[in-house]
């Protein structure tokens, strides 16, 4: 494996047999930090997400397809067929690293789990994405939603008076992803060769973090508020003349602050929000006090009151408005991709190097794309035909 400072992980080669989101999200940003990425999909279907509408333009790819799988190289192949597996097992001797999330079993049904791919290639990291380690749920199908109610942030997510709600993030795909990142690469650090197991479930679990250390303190389920919070005051969001406004005030520094910045005195005097531990016991008296407040102005112009001060607080942008932000267009992390014929913003790995950069401009792969140029590399020409057919240029 060789190293460049141009991207971190330049001469890195990834097979990439995942689908849906988070296996997709952590070879998405292996690509990038630099490695190739080499996409295997099931011949004439291809990922999940290239049938889960709506198509971007003429192209033919799917949004969701595109957001996950930017620059990297697309080959069709039947790894349950003989002639598909030999050919990836050609494939993996030349790989850095195997990432893959089919249900636990599947690869090793196929001959190609962690020992037969080790057996070829000592010093790959083989990485498995799964919902569940070792336990009752182990081959529970696991998909974002039913991670997302087995591992709590469901029952904290909502108001407090209504249902449990999904994060509107698919949380659960996104920190399996990103733990898969962790473990490749911190294989890699070490020098490779070896299986890297992630579970979304327990991923999702450790995420709980504060969450859970309030649950084994009060012994009690960590309550769901809504935009609120269990012990500060006033931290949610409130309604403007035009939106919502979003307040975080952590101290008792700040509610002074604050208090001087809305002009309202009164409010700083009153025994009743006289230290955190006090607004949070009368957090209603405090909610009716803000609210007809807020709704005075803009959220624009909370904001530029807010920074003014130097205030943590910011208005909830919905997801057409975020990539207007100009602090967003001015940070450097949106990539100008075109697809389709239809330009658009997208999000870019927004780790910045002092020494290395991410790569940019590279837009999502044709079904099959590369098979040929990808596997004429490791099949003898003579057997091509099994892969590309017989109506090569």
């Amino acid at each position: 494996m060789t190293r460049s400072t141009a991207s971190p992980l330049e001469g890195v080669r990834v097979l990439d047999c995942t689908q849906m989101l988070a296996g997709p999200f952590a070879t998405q940003l292996l690509a990038d930090l630099g490695a190739e990425v080499v996409k295997i999909e099931r011949a004439g279907y291809g990922d999940i997400t290239r049938t889960t509408g709506p198509t971007v333009g003429d192209s033919g790819i799917t949004a969701y397809f595109a957001s996950l799988n930017r620059g990297k190289r697309s080959v069709e192949l039947d790894l349950s067929s003989e002639a598909g597996a030999a050919a990836f097992e050609s494939l993996a001797e030349t790989a850095d690293v195997l990432v893959e999330n089919y249900r636990p079993g599947t690869m090793e049904k196929w001959g190609l789990g962690y020992e037969e791919i080790s057996a070829i290639n000592p010093e790959i990291v083989y990485c498995s994405i799964s919902g569940f380690l070792e336990g009752p749920y182990r081959d529970l199908p696991a998909f974002d939603m039913v991670v997302q109610a087995l591992g709590g942030s469901m029952s904290i997510t909502g108001q407090e008076d209504g249902p449990p709600v999904r994060p509107g993030i698919p949380v659960g795909d996104v920190c399996a992803g990103m733990y898969a990142v962790v473990g490749i690469v911190t294989s890699l650090y070490g020098g490779g060769g070896e299986y890297v197991e992630v579970p979304m479930f327990e991923g999702l679990v450790s995420w709980l973090t504060e969450r859970a250390g309030r649950t084994f303190v009060t012994d009690e389920p960590y309550p769901r508020l809504g935009t609120a919070h269990p012990t500060l005051a006033p931290y949610r969001a409130f309604e403007t003349a035009d939106g919502w406004f979003a307040v975080a005030i952590a101290s008792d520094n700040v509610w002074e602050s604050f208090c001087a910045a809305i002009d309202r005195p009164d409010l700083l005097e009153d025994d009743r929000f006289a230290t955190n531990d006090d607004r949070v016991e009368n957090r209603e008296q405090l909610r009716s006090e803000l609210e007809a407040l807020f709704r005075e102005r803009s959220s624009e112009k909370w904001f530029s009151l807010f920074r003014e001060h130097e205030l943590p607080g910011a208005p909830v942008r919905n997801t057409r408005e975020l990539f207007e932000d100009d602090h967003l267009c001015e940070s450097g992390v949106l990539d100008d991709l075109e697809v389709g014929g239809v330009e658009f913003p997208y999000p870019l790995c927004p780790i910045q190097f002092s020494e290395a950069t991410t790569r940019s401009g590279h837009g999502p792969p044709q079904l099959g794309e590369h098979t040929e140029a990808v596997l004429s590399a490791v099949v003898p020409d003579a057997e091509m035909d099994r892969f590309v057919g017989d109506d090569r240029s």
